[in-house]
C-alpha cells in the first residue's frame, strides 16, 4: 500500500517560507553582532538621507582611462559587462554602443547608460562600479535571489551589492533595505525607489568592507 502524500497549497507555504528566512536572518545577524565593534541597537535605524556626510569637496571619484568598469543592469544579465576604459576614454556597452566614460563619476555614467537603454528595455536600472586593486567583502541576506558574501569594488553602492545578489525577490519590501556596519549604533535604511531613481544620498552611500546588506 502506497503511503499517502499531502501537498500543501502554495499560499500555505508562505508562512513557512517567511519563518525559515527569519531564522536564517537571525542566525546571520547574531554572528554579525558578535563581532567586535558592532552597535548594540538592533531595532533602531536612520534613513540614509539623514546620515551625516562630510562637506562636498569635489573629490568624488572620476573614471580614468586605466580603469576597468563593471556595468550591471538589474535583472538583465545579458546586458551586464566589464570593460577596460580605452585610451580615448570610451567603453562599449551592449545595445548602447560606444559611450564616453573618462572623467565621469560611476553614478553619472550609470544614469547616462540608463537613458540610452530606455529604448531597449522597460525602466532600466544600471549600477556602475570601478574595479580597483583590492575588492571588499560585503554580505547580502534576506529577500534577495542569491544571498551570500560578494567581493565588490571599493566604493560600490547598495544597488551594486543587490545586483550582485541577483536582485530582490517578489516578497521584498521596497522600503526595508538596511545596511549594518560595525561601529554604527543604528542601521541605515534605504528605499529601493531612491536607489533606482538616483537619489543623491542613496546612490553615493559607499559600502565598506564587512558591511551587511539586509532586505526584509
Amino acid at each position: 500500500m502506497m503511503p499517502r502524500v499531502f501537498a500543501l497549497p502554495l499560499p500555505a507555504l508562505a508562512p513557512l517560507r517567511a519563518a525559515l528566512r527569519a531564522a536564517l536572518w537571525a542566525a546571520c545577524f547574531a554572528s554579525f553582532m558578535a563581532l567586535p565593534g558592532c552597535g548594540a541597537a538592533t531595532g533602531e535605524f536612520v534613513w540614509v538621507q539623514d546620515v551625516p556626510r562630510p562637506p562636498a569637496d569635489g573629490s568624488a571619484y572620476r573614471i580614468r582611462d586605466i580603469d576597468t568598469v563593471s556595468v550591471r543592469v538589474y535583472n538583465q544579465d545579458a546586458l551586464t559587462t566589464r570593460e577596460r576604459v580605452r585610451p580615448d576614454g570610451r567603453i562599449s556597452v551592449p545595445f548602447v554602443g560606444e559611450i564616453e566614460a573618462k572623467g565621469k563619476t560611476p553614478a553619472q555614467l550609470g544614469k547616462e547608460i540608463e537613458q540610452k537603454l530606455k529604448g531597449v528595455i522597460v525602466a532600466p536600472v544600471v549600477s556602475v562600479g570601478v574595479e580597483q586593486s583590492a575588492q571588499i567583502p560585503v554580505s547580502v541576506v534576506g529577500e534577495v535571489r542569491n544571498a551570500g558574501t560578494y567581493n565588490v569594488e571599493a566604493g560600490s553602492s547598495v544597488l551594486h551589492a543587490l545586483a550582485s545578489a541577483g536582485g530582490l525577490t517578489d516578497y521584498a519590501s521596497d522600503d526595508r533595505i538596511f545596511v549594518l556596519r560595525r561601529g554604527l549604533g543604528r542601521r541605515v535604511r534605504f528605499r529601493y525607489s531612491d536607489l533606482r531613481d538616483g537619489d543623491p544620498q542613496a546612490v553615493t552611500f559607499s559600502l565598506e568592507a564587512g558591511d551587511l546588506v539586509v532586505v526584509e
